[in-house]
């Protein structure tokens, strides 16, 4: 899957929560990393073990790197054509509308052929035709996907659409962890689905929380906030020098520079992976009503905005939760 624009810019400290075993597995291109408070290190390593299985699984399914991988069928698909998905992809993508439809198109899966017209094959920014942005649009939006709740099951309405999973799929696979740590009576765990998306399953007895930092995205040594997380997840995107972020919401309106980074704090991990990416291209106002119209909700974000230069370390937040930091 395409991995989410950001570096080193969130992350728990190691040292500080010394009385959990430590775990990590690679997949998603990605580190998978767990954090469990258990007694029992070898039953604590065999769920680790049992999830990560999880992991590896759900990466076969909703890769579109993987050529027989769901996503990939989805994507080779011709009008009229139903491409049987499994219930993990159907759900994956389920929650990628429902967030679409929210954020109205400002997260977006289908965002391939945007990309493919803004960047050249080095990734790095080109001048587009008129007529190559208004065929990607064409291509773009996921009004496009009609899916079958009955038979789960997916039909793209325009061949050519690109679907990618990579803003949202580490944040499902962390769900999906969690479910296998209960059922092992891990729940006292922390999940990391890499440096950017964090999951508490359950905070261990006699701590306040998970010890989170969020980093500066221009400067990883420089740490802007420190927290305890008690409960739900938190996600990061920051844009490196060189990279670029497309609003899909705007016709011919081409990169945005809104702003560097944005950390998202939700309720479940899904939510929080895709309103990371969502909210790196959202205005001050759009953040603000979005934390308010929806529980749970918080937002941090480093701007690009006038009088904001990437190395400035300040940073806005919304949502009720940061009120007392």
């Amino acid at each position: 899957m395409r991995k989410k624009q950001s570096g080193q810019i969130l992350d728990c400290p190691e040292k500080t929560i010394a009385d959990a075993f430590h775990f990590s597995h690679e997949a998603m291109a990605t580190v998978y990393e767990l954090y469990i408070a258990n007694e029992d290190e070898d039953y604590a390593r065999q769920g680790a073990q049992a999830a990560f299985a999880e992991v590896d699984r759900l990466e076969l399914e909703l890769s579109r790197f993987i050529s027989n991988s769901d996503i990939s069928r989805l994507n080779s698909a011709v009008p009229g054509q139903v491409i049987d998905l499994g219930i993990d992809t159907f759900q994956c993508l389920l929650s990628a509308k429902e967030i679409f439809e929210k954020t109205r198109g400002a997260f977006d899966i289908s965002v391939g052929a945007l990309y493919d017209c803004w960047l050249d094959e080095n990734r790095e920014l080109r001048e587009p035709s008129a007529e190559e942005v208004s065929n990607a649009y064409d291509l773009t939006g996921l009004e496009l996907l009609k899916l079958d709740d009955n038979d789960f099951c997916a039909e793209v309405l325009v061949e050519g659409v690109r679907f990618d999973l990579g803003g949202i799929g580490k944040g499902y696979a962390a769900e999906k962890v969690a479910e296998i740590l209960r059922e092992w009576s891990l729940e006292e765990s922390l999940v990391l689905a890499g440096a950017s998306s964090v999951l508490c399953v359950s905070v261990p007895k006699g701590m306040s929380g998970w010890p989170i930092k969020l980093r500066n995205p221009d400067d990883s040594s420089d740490v802007l906030i420190r927290f305890d997380l008690k409960e739900g997840a938190i996600s990061g995107s920051g844009r490196k020098k060189g990279q670029h972020i497309i609003d899909p919401r705007t016709t011919g309106a081409g990169p945005v520079e809104y702003n560097s980074g944005a950390w998202s704090l939700a309720p479940d991990a899904i939510s929080a992976d895709a309103l990371s990416t969502a909210f790196m291209m959202f205005s001050d106002e759009e953040i603000s009503d979005y934390c308010l119209a929806n529980s749970g909700t918080a937002a941090i974000i480093t701007s690009l905005e006038d009088g904001f230069t990437p190395s400035d370390r300040s940073f806005k937040k919304f949502g009720q939760f940061w009120e007392s930091f």
